[in-house]
């Protein structure tokens, strides 16, 4: 296998690991962001005073394959070594999606939902699913599974979708 094929399938791996790995940790968005572009900093300052060594000074294979890597096997550990199932429930509200041109515009109800309380504002990954929407559709409640990994990172393990008529029909009344 030559570089360019390990370039290509870790790259595949680290896209894998992201959908299915950190898309599911509960983090603040922001947070991770500032955290990610700090290590970066941080470790492109370290290899330019080598005190971190990389072959033939390829940083961007660095970058763009390694480091993200690093970080998503951090965040597999967590999410295999998490225990203690709790459960929570959540009324919810589907967002509207416009889509559409000048001359064609439509509305639509998307995967992405509004939790009652603003529960989890910032964690966009826990509010978002990759699903159809039939799944969704005529409920108004949602229960998640959560386990807490060994890092201490809160984990969505499991969700389903309900329909409480005991939930406000309203988005005003949330």
């Amino acid at each position: 296998m030559n570089r360019v094929d390990k370039y290509v399938v870790l790259s595949i791996l680290n896209i894998v690991l992201l959908v299915t790995i950190i898309f599911k940790t509960v983090i603040n968005f922001y947070w991770f962001v500032l955290i990610i572009g700090l290590l970066c900093i941080i470790t492109n300052r370290l290899i330019n005073k080598k005190v971190i060594k990389i072959k033939n000074n390829d940083k961007k294979y660095f970058f763009g394959v390694i480091f993200p890597l690093i970080v998503n096997c951090f965040f597999l550990i967590n999410y295999f070594t998490g225990m203690n199932p709790q459960q929570e429930t959540y009324c919810f509200k589907n967002m509207i999606s416009e889509v559409g041109g000048r001359n064609s515009h439509q509305k639509g109800k998307t995967t992405y939902i509004y939790l009652i309380g603003d529960a989890y504002q910032y964690s966009y990954m826990t509010r978002s699913f990759f699903i159809d929407y039939k799944k969704m559709w005529g409920n108004n409640q949602i229960i998640y599974t959560f386990e807490r990994g060994i890092f201490g990172l809160k984990i969505r393990k499991d969700f389903k979708f309900i329909y409480n008529k005991n939930c406000p029909d309203n988005y005003l009344n949330f």
